[in-house]
């Protein structure tokens, strides 16, 4: 029998440990570049790893998603953000950042701009 429906929403910023594979692939800097090197020694990360891959567990949400997932980022590799937005069954809605972690020129307008997608997003109509 399938679970009952669950209402409420949510909103994920940059997420993290997304699409764990690749991202032992991307330089970063901060703990994700600490594990791309203790891979990089050991060899043995996935192990653990895979229990801990945010896309796995974004395919589980039962709930209407909001994500922020930035083109660049030096601290959570992009393609762990979007592997997580894209794992999100429906409904959900994607909120594209020029830069995570990062100081840029339109930063200011963008997080207004996500600002206001939010107030909409989380609206109870």
């Amino acid at each position: 029998m399938p679970a009952a429906p669950v209402s409420g929403r949510a909103h994920l910023n940059v997420p993290t440990f997304g699409h764990q594979a690749p991202r032992l692939t991307l330089p970063t800097t901060g703990s994700g570049e600490a594990i791309r090197q203790y891979q990089f020694s050991h060899g043995n990360v996935m192990e653990t790893l895979a229990y801990y891959d945010a896309a796995c567990a974004a395919a589980h949400t039962r709930i209407a998603m909001h994500v922020a997932a930035a083109l660049f980022d030096p601290v959570v590799a992009p393609p762990g953000q979007f592997a997580i937005y894209n794992a999100l069954p429906a409904p959900k809605e994607l909120f594209v950042l020029a830069a995570g972690h990062f100081d840029y020129p339109a930063r200011g307008e963008q997080e207004r701009g996500l600002s206001a997608a939010l107030a909409e997003f989380f609206d109870p109509l």
